[in-house]
């Protein structure tokens, strides 16, 4: 799926979200939270997000994300309103990362 996106999207740059970030196996998950998460942002066409989302697992009856538009602050100190997927299970027995 990330040799498919980076060919699909372009990369905006580095940015951050209040949230908290954990381990749920091979991949990580965000959910509400104090602390700044780091990651990279990327934009595409809106024809991408079914894809996306099918992947994320955003549908069903027990849907494991959220797509939300959240506020994310770049290194560059500008603040825009990005798709975020947040993590909608429990993480009683996660790992907090951050």
């Amino acid at each position: 799926m990330g040799q498919w996106l980076a060919q699909q999207a372009y990369y905006v740059g580095e940015g951050k979200v209040q949230a908290h970030l954990y381990k749920v196996s091979y991949y990580p998950a965000i959910c509400r939270g104090d602390a700044w998460v780091e990651g990279d942002i990327y934009a595409c066409q809106d024809n991408i997000w079914p894809f996306l989302d099918e992947f994320e697992e955003t549908t069903g009856e027990h849907p494991e994300y959220e797509r939300r538009l959240t506020p994310v602050l770049l290194t560059t100190g500008q603040v825009l309103e990005a798709w975020v997927y947040w993590y909608l299970r429990s993480t009683e027995n996660l790992t907090r990362l951050v």
